[in-house]
């Protein structure tokens, strides 16, 4: 009955491309909600909250309009935050050590993101449309640079009312990976064989 052969069988846990691409991101279900989104998105991945888009359209009280970074700042106190626009440089942003919201204009619409890694080359987005996004700087400029001058792009930073940023530190990180990067790791791992 029982061989040499050392196979183990057991359950392992596969992921389709789709459950990996938006992993942990609340997914924006209206055409005007990336805002909302983004914002539970952040709140719920970053400080441990426990919120639906829907939720937030709520507390934004805004029928059938899209939000602003004015229309969220001013609810973020009710949900126990503060939040302040900034207008930014890439370098500027560059040295974040937290996630935020950005405004991007996006196929020539406004749409908002939330900002999850950035290092010199790279920016890593958790997209209420497009999932886990990471670009070059250079696509992420073409998005992001919405105004004139050197601070070309606008954020929303949200921390928690008080001192203590907190924050689970492993939703932002200093040195995000390009998808591309994992592809060509495998491709030389193949030839080495």
């Amino acid at each position: 009955m029982f061989n040499d052969n050392p196979v183990v069988y057991g359950k392992i846990k596969v992921q389709s491309w789709k459950e990996r691409r938006d992993f942990n991101i609340v997914k924006q279900d209206l055409d005007f909600s990336c805002g909302a989104a983004s914002v539970a998105t952040l709140l719920n991945n970053f400080y441990g909250q426990k919120l639906t888009e829907e939720e937030v359209l709520k507390k934004l009280d805004k029928e059938q309009m899209r939000a602003s970074f004015e229309d969220t700042q001013r609810i973020m106190p009710d949900l126990g935050f503060e939040a302040k626009g900034y207008a930014l440089s890439f370098e500027q942003l560059a040295q974040l050590k937290i996630p935020v919201i950005v405004y991007l204009k996006y196929r020539k619409d406004d749409h908002f993101s939330v900002l999850r890694g950035i290092d010199g080359n790279t920016v890593l987005l958790a997209d209420p449309s497009l999932g886990h996004v990471s670009m070059s700087r250079a696509q992420f400029l073409d998005a992001w640079k919405t105004r004139g001058g050197n601070l070309a792009g606008k954020i929303l930073a949200v921390v928690p009312k008080g001192a203590d940023t907190g924050g689970d530190k492993a939703f932002f990180t200093r040195s995000p990976k390009r998808q591309t990067e994992f592809a060509v790791g495998q491709v030389k791992w193949r030839r080495a064989d």
